[in-house]
């Protein structure tokens, strides 16, 4: 199998698997049940039904996790991270691929609170990317979602950059206008010791 097919065939099945995680995103704003106060798994708890009616509706043969485990070796007794959604299916080559999806609050903080949401995103989210925690498969693919909570969303993405580039990572930037009221579709280059990964960002507007 060469790694020109399997690159082709990658490609085209993100572009399949973001498309039920947007579809299932639109219909959890379009809810409208999302309050200010509702913590990550909470918000991810109302959007696990959605992403499974879309897999099925999309007739997407991948399975679908929650909450999967990584292990730095396969034979560790103890996992190194905890993907909140992960996508299994197989590859061309008939290994089983794993797509990995992490969940996280964009927002401000909280009044009276110390916790950085926006430093949270990046530390506790992009950087297991970058660390290779996730998305450990070749070719290697994965997407990070952020339920945008409140905040003016072009502050935010400074925010979440300033928190990047203060782990050494590339910025996050849109790849299209932001979209109010809907998904919007952010990318950022991720140069890791085993290669290179274009994670992508699905933003949804739940304020």
């Amino acid at each position: 199998m060469s790694w020109e097919s399997l690159r082709l065939w990658a490609d085209d099945e993100e572009k399949r698997i973001h498309e039920c995680i947007i579809r299932s995103l639109r219909q959890l704003i379009s809810n409208n049940i999302v309050k200010p106060i509702d913590n990550e798994l909470m918000i991810s708890g109302q959007l696990r039904p959605l992403i499974r009616r879309f897999r099925n509706s999309l007739k997407i043969a991948w399975t679908l996790h929650s909450e999967a485990s990584c292990f730095l070796n396969e034979d560790d007794p103890k996992p190194i991270g905890h993907p909140d959604f992960r996508f299994s299916g197989n590859a061309l080559n008939e290994e089983q691929y794993d797509y990995d999806i992490e969940c996280k609050l964009v927002r401000i903080k909280r009044l009276g609170k110390d916790w950085d949401y926006c430093e949270h995103y990046v530390k506790d989210g992009v950087q297991r990317f970058q660390d290779g925690k996730y998305a450990q498969l070749v070719p290697a693919m994965g997407t990070m979602i952020g339920y945008l909570q409140e905040g003016d969303e072009a502050l935010l993405v400074q925010f979440v950059n300033v928190a990047a580039k203060n782990s050494n990572l590339g910025p996050i930037n849109f790849t299209d206008k932001f979209a109010y009221k809907d998904v919007s579709l952010l990318s950022q280059f991720l140069q890791r010791p085993d290669g290179s990964l274009n994670l992508h960002h699905l933003w949804a507007d739940l304020r």
